[in-house]
């Protein structure tokens, strides 16, 4: 019994290390999920001015090519799924769709904005890095659903974090009751004889 406990106790103790981290976030996460303007609030980069209107104005609104030079530069790799003129921020754009994101470009002062699932970047004509977002609630709602920020690594993760919590939980249990166990049998001992 006693060889079992020490086993118990190194393996709760090893598991509890392991998981801490992910228990941790997943707190954090799931409070952030069930009220999200407590915790925006402490968090950087949950906004940003939209500088747009500060940028002087062309003389000649950008051709799609001209954009497309721009757009170009982001994500590469990534294919092209469609370019679509839009309104955005209040300014005529062109906007270039990849697997990856958006990069939208004003059409009137050539700034634009490269926008993926969890982050919003916007620059100026000349390219500088002008304002920022990050959009937490994707972030946290993906890590809180797969332990990562991609399903394939973060699903594996999550589930060996989920049976680590299992087996963790199950040993706590034992690691409890056996002690307890141990005193009531010797009770019923003490009143046999």
């Amino acid at each position: 019994m006693a060889t079992t406990l020490k086993f118990l106790r190194t393996l709760h103790s090893w598991l509890g290390i392991v998981a801490l981290p992910w228990v941790i976030f997943f707190g954090l996460t799931g409070f952030y999920l069930n009220h999200p303007d407590a915790v925006k609030s402490i968090l950087p980069l949950t906004s940003y001015e939209d500088v747009g209107t500060q940028f002087v104005t062309l003389s000649q609104p950008l051709t799609e090519e001209d954009a497309t030079e721009i757009a170009q530069g982001y994500w590469p790799d990534s294919p092209m799924k469609t370019v679509s003129e839009i309104v955005y921020h209040g300014h005529d754009a062109i906007k270039f769709e990849r697997e990856a994101g958006q990069i939208i470009v004003a059409a009137d002062t050539g700034h634009y904005y490269v926008k993926s699932n969890f982050r919003n970047l916007q620059f100026s004509p000349e390219g500088d890095l002008v304002g920022r977002k990050i959009y937490w609630n994707y972030v946290f709602g993906i890590f809180h659903r797969t332990g990562w920020l991609g399903w394939s690594l973060g699903t594996i993760l999550a589930d060996i974090t989920s049976l680590a919590l299992i087996v963790f939980g199950l040993s706590g249990m034992v690691l409890w009751y056996l002690p307890k166990h141990k005193r009531f049998k010797r009770r019923l001992r003490g009143r046999a004889a």
